[in-house]
């Protein structure tokens, strides 16, 4: 039965409902970001970074605390919850330490601390039975100095200006501590480049070749990759395709990345619902020397890596993704890295693309221009993307998603650019 609200009372009903969305609002930017302060136990006193999310009631957090003189320090992880504004934190593994530190506890009261400043208490064995300190509480006050930006429009096009210079603020620990990390990990790339078609039912191709040296000249340029773990396959034929998996297969160690490049032709069968890479001994009477997703994807599966990128420049690339949309879920750069990946960037979704690739030219020059030390594969698809909407002839839209069934667990593969 429908009731008729008096006009007064609905427009309260309406105001009130506006006025809790936006607190809301503001709050969730307020908690959300980088908080940096001092602390205290007892007479020691500790400068303070904690690194803050909240996902709904519950919270996630990277905490790093030091002494003055800059002697002894940690890092560690914390999760907990916020409850009507009260928020308890937990230390629950150590990132890095340097000194006799526990896994220590906040707790803030969002109720009783000015807008943009935390204040509260630092309970050095809050959930840390035996811990390395004696029993206590400590005070502490943090002040927002970095809150996320929302982003309402796509990123700005590429010019084809200056090259980006990586460079990291010498006293952010943590970022630091992840470059060393990952310059002491190994970065294979496979590119597999087929231009040239024995069969002459099969239309040549004339870019494959180019641009995958393109790639692989920059990413040995301006990143982590050392020749001597990269292997380019020019117009190789499906058994030198099968080979180099089960050679990957065997060299690539579960602290490793790999990064895999395809350009040549792809077909889709819309029987068998499955989509095809093209070798240079394919034939287009028969599908005996294709190279099905299906396979691809077992090999991906197979080599244990701790992250697998598939870049592919191919028509009908997009079938061995799981799903057609762009990935966009962010996190800290260091929980991206810690879960493995299997993920894979291609020019297009269920359609042909150009010999001319934009998708292969935007990527490179997305590469070029940027300026971040460490750069996760999302944050490269969708500095670019846009791009190649823009100016393809054919209104490509190139995809970015998880590998279906390849045993991805949500992580990210990181590029790590070089340093000065």
């Amino acid at each position: 039965m429908f009731v008729k609200m008096p006009r007064t009372n609905y427009l309260f009903s309406i105001l009130l409902f506006g006025y809790l969305l936006l607190s809301a609002s503001v709050y969730a930017q307020q908690l959300n970001g980088t908080w940096t302060g001092t602390g205290n136990w007892g007479v020691q006193n500790f400068d303070m970074r904690l690194e803050l999310e909240e996902h709904g009631q519950n919270v996630t957090a990277v905490f790093t605390l030091e002494t003055p003189n800059k002697k002894k320090w940690a890092t560690y992880e914390m999760t907990g919850r916020n409850h009507n504004g009260v928020i308890t934190l937990l230390g629950t593994r150590y990132i890095e330490k340097k000194g006799l530190w526990c896994l220590a506890g906040l707790e803030f009261d969002t109720n009783k601390s000015p807008a943009g400043t935390l204040t509260g208490k630092w309970k050095g064995n809050a959930g840390n039975k035996g811990g390395c300190l004696m029993a206590g509480i400590g005070k502490i006050e943090l002040h927002l100095t970095n809150a996320p930006a929302v982003a309402t429009t796509p990123p700005p096009a590429i010019t084809p200006e200056t090259r980006g210079t990586a460079t990291i603020a010498t006293d952010d620990r943590l970022g630091n501590a992840m470059l060393s990390e990952l310059q002491k990990r190994k970065y294979y790339a496979l590119f597999i480049a087929v231009q040239d078609y024995r069969d002459d039912q099969i239309v040549d191709l004339n870019q494959p070749i180019a641009d995958a040296r393109a790639l692989r000249d920059e990413l040995v340029a301006e990143y982590n990759f050392d020749p001597q773990d990269i292997i380019f396959l020019q117009n190789p034929d499906r058994t030198q395709i099968i080979e180099t998996f089960d050679h990957l297969t065997n060299q690539v160690q579960p602290t490793d990345n790999l990064l895999i490049f395809y350009a040549g032709h792809g077909i889709w069968d819309d029987k068998i619902d499955q989509g095809y890479w093209l070798p240079a001994d394919a034939k287009k009477s028969s599908k005996a020397a294709w190279l099905s997703n299906g396979t691809i994807r077992d090999y991906i599966r197979a080599i244990d890596s701790r992250h697998t990128l598939l870049i592919t420049d191919a028509c009908f690339g997009g079938g061995i993704l799981k799903t057609r949309q762009a990935f966009t879920a962010s996190r800290a750069m260091l929980e991206m890295y810690k879960l493995p990946s299997r993920k894979a960037m291609t020019s297009g979704a269920l359609k042909t693309v150009p010999d001319k690739s934009v998708f292969v030219e935007y990527l490179i020059k997305a590469l070029q221009h940027n300026n971040q030390p460490l750069l996760s594969a999302d944050q490269l698809f969708n500095s670019f993307k846009y791009n190649v909407i823009n100016n393809s002839p054919n209104g490509q839209v190139p995809q970015y998603g998880v590998i279906y069934q390849a045993h991805d667990e949500g992580g990210e593969f990181i590029f790590l650019k070089k340093q000065d």
